[in-house]
């Protein structure tokens, strides 16, 4: 007898979790999802001069067709090219300097040890995975800047206090 009260406890148990689950959506109702945002256009000009890794990098790129990927389960949506141009863009702004007073110290592809791309925020958590992306190093009056990118190529200024350089060999060889 006590294993069928135990027995009827449970079925009241689930039953009771099935309602409570079903709770928050009503028959007919439909869940939205969130509107997308609008794509970014690129509007970074392609003037500057590139050191010679860079034109190897994409001379290299050119002569393997359209696809722009470093591989294909992660695509890059910016060039190392425009992801120079636009950290370039984003120092002129910050500094104040012209385009003709930033150089270019170091830019390649790389692969980051997980998802601060090199620039861990003390208090943050990332995932631990290798994700490919960007380096670029850019100086301007003798003071170096660093930029990080991810997958999608868009680069973002590090500050030094959390820039960590990857090393020479980071997954992928500097072009």
């Amino acid at each position: 007898m006590s294993a069928t009260k135990l027995l009827r406890f449970g079925a009241a148990v689930l039953l009771l979790l099935a309602l409570t689950a079903c709770q928050g959506q009503q028959d007919g109702e439909e869940i939205e999802a969130p509107p997308e945002p609008p794509p970014e256009q690129n509007t970074a000009e392609q003037s500057a001069e590139l050191p010679p890794s860079l034109e190897a990098d994409e001379n290299s790129r050119s002569n393997q067709g359209a696809d722009h990927s470093m591989n294909e389960s992660n695509p890059i949506e910016m060039s190392l090219e425009e992801a120079v141009d636009a950290a370039r863009k984003d120092l002129a702004e910050r500094s104040g300097a012209g385009a003709d007073q930033i150089s270019v110290a170091d830019a390649r592809r790389v692969t980051w040890a997980n998802g601060a791309l090199g620039c861990p925020e003390e208090g943050m958590m990332y995932t631990q995975a290798l994700v490919e992306g960007y380096y670029v190093r850019l100086q301007s009056d003798g003071v170096e800047y660093d930029y990080h990118a991810g997958r999608d190529g868009k680069p973002f200024f590090c500050p030094p206090e959390r820039s960590r350089r990857p090393p020479p060999s980071s997954g992928n060889p500097e072009m």
